[in-house]
C-alpha cells in the first residue's frame, strides 16, 4: 500500500506537487489568520486574561463593561481590609507625550496597584514598582515599538505630571492600549482620578463571605466571573467572531477544493484501479493507498505551513498584533489534516464502483 502510493506520487510529481502547494497556501492562510485573531484578542484583553482575579463586582447597569462601572470604595476600604482577598481595579485612560515629542501622543491605560497585591504582574526587565510617592511607572513591553526605553519620561498633559519608566512587564494590554502601572500612593496623592473611586472590585478566590460583605457595603452591583467581563470588553467579541468566521469559511472552502482535486485524480486513474482490481486488489487496499498519499501530502504541507507561520513572527512589524500560539496552531493543523482526509474520502466512492471488466476492456 505504502509503496504503491509512493511510486504513484513519484510518477506524477507535478500533479501531486500542485496539490501540496494548494494545501500549503490554504493552511498557511488559516494559521496566519488564527495568529492575528489570537494577537488581536491578547491586545484587547490580556490584562484581564492574565490577572489572577476570578470574580468582578460591577454596576448592575454597566452590562459588565468596566468603563461603565464605578463605585465609591472609601467605606469598603475602612470596613473590609484588602488583606481578606479583594482589590479595587481602576482603568484610567491616559495620553502621554514621549520625552517632549508633543506631536506623538501615546495612548495607554493607567492602573494603580499595590506592589504587594496580586494585581501587580511584576517586571520582565528593569526595576520593580515601589509603594512610595515617586513618579515611577511600569509599562507593557509593547511600548518599546514606540521607542520607549528604561528611564525615559512620559508626560501626561491632563495632570501635568511627568513619569519615569523604570521597568517593563509583559502581556498587559487593555482595549488595544498598553497598560501602565503606577503606585496607589501616587495615584491618590496626585488625584489623577477622583479619590477612592474604582471601576470594579475583584476577588481572587470564590469566598462567599467576602462577596456578601462587599455587596452589603457597595450595593447596586453584581458579581460576574472573568469570562463575562472579557466578553463585554468593547470590540472583543465582534473582532473574534469576524476572524473566526473567516477561518471557518476557509476550512469549508478547503474541503471542496481538496475534494475536487482528489476526485479529478481518481477519475484519471479509474482504468488503473480497474486493472488492479482485476488482478486481485481489494477496495480497502486501493482506498488505503489513496489515503496514504493524502496523509503524506498533508503532513508535509502542514509542517511547512507551520514553519512558515512561525517565521512570520520575525517578519511582521513589532507592533503587529500577531501571536503564534502552539495550542491554537496545533488545533487548526489537526483540523486541516482531518479536512484533507475528508476531501479524499469523498472521492472513494468512485474507486468502489470501478468495474474491473470495463476497465480491462477500455485499457490499451
Amino acid at each position: 500500500m505504502f509503496h504503491l502510493a509512493i511510486k504513484d506520487m513519484r510518477f506524477s510529481k507535478v500533479k501531486y506537487g500542485l496539490i501540496a502547494l494548494i494545501l500549503f497556501l490554504i493552511a498557511s492562510l488559516v494559521l496566519i489568520v488564527s495568529g492575528l485573531a489570537r494577537g488581536l484578542s491578547d491586545d484587547n484583553i490580556s490584562m484581564l486574561a492574565e490577572s489572577e482575579a476570578t470574580e468582578f463586582y460591577v454596576s448592575t447597569d454597566s452590562e459588565n463593561q468596566l468603563d461603565q462601572s464605578g463605585f465609591l470604595i472609601e467605606d469598603l476600604v475602612n470596613d473590609v481590609p484588602t488583606e481578606e482577598g479583594w482589590q479595587p481595579l481602576i482603568t484610567h485612560p491616559v495620553r502621554f507625550v514621549h520625552e517632549g515629542k508633543a506631536d506623538e501622543k501615546l495612548a495607554a491605560t493607567m492602573i494603580p496597584v499595590d506592589r504587594d497585591a496580586k494585581l501587580y504582574p511584576g517586571v520582565t526587565g528593569g526595576e520593580d514598582l515601589t509603594n512610595d510617592a515617586s513618579l515611577n511607572i511600569i509599562v507593557d513591553q509593547t511600548m518599546k515599538a514606540d521607542g520607549v526605553s528604561l528611564q525615559d519620561t512620559l508626560y501626561d498633559e491632563a495632570t501635568d505630571l511627568t513619569f519615569t519608566v523604570v521597568g517593563f512587564t509583559e502581556g498587559q494590554t487593555y482595549r488595544h492600549t498598553p497598560v501602565v502601572y503606577v503606585s496607589e500612593t501616587v495615584f491618590y496623592a496626585e488625584e489623577i482620578s477622583p479619590n477612592q473611586v474604582a471601576n470594579t472590585v475583584v476577588i481572587f478566590e470564590g469566598n462567599d463571605t467576602l462577596k456578601a460583605s462587599i455587596d452589603s457595603i457597595l450595593e447596586e452591583g453584581e458579581w460576574v466571573d472573568k469570562s463575562a467581563v472579557i466578553d463585554a470588553v468593547p470590540g472583543h467579541s465582534s473582532e473574534q467572531m469576524s476572524l473566526n468566521m473567516m477561518i471557518f469559511f476557509l476550512i469549508v472552502i478547503s474541503v471542496f477544493v481538496l475534494a475536487a482535486f482528489f476526485y479529478i485524480i481518481t477519475i484519471q486513474k479509474l482504468k488503473q484501479f480497474g486493472i488492479l482490481k482485476a488482478i486481485g486488489a481489494k477496495n480497502r487496499f486501493l482506498i488505503g493507498s489513496t489515503l496514504m498519499q493524502v496523509v503524506i501530502l498533508s503532513v508535509f504541507s502542514l509542517g511547512i505551513s507551520v514553519l512558515f507561520t512561525y517565521s512570520m513572527t520575525f517578519i511582521l512589524p513589532e507592533g503587529m498584533p500577531f501571536h503564534f500560539n502552539l495550542g491554537t496552531i496545533s488545533m487548526y493543523s489537526g483540523l486541516m489534516f482531518l479536512v484533507s482526509i475528508l476531501g479524499a474520502l469523498l472521492s472513494s466512492r468512485r474507486i468502489v464502483k470501478v468495474d474491473p471488466q470495463q476497465a480491462m476492456g477500455g485499457a490499451e
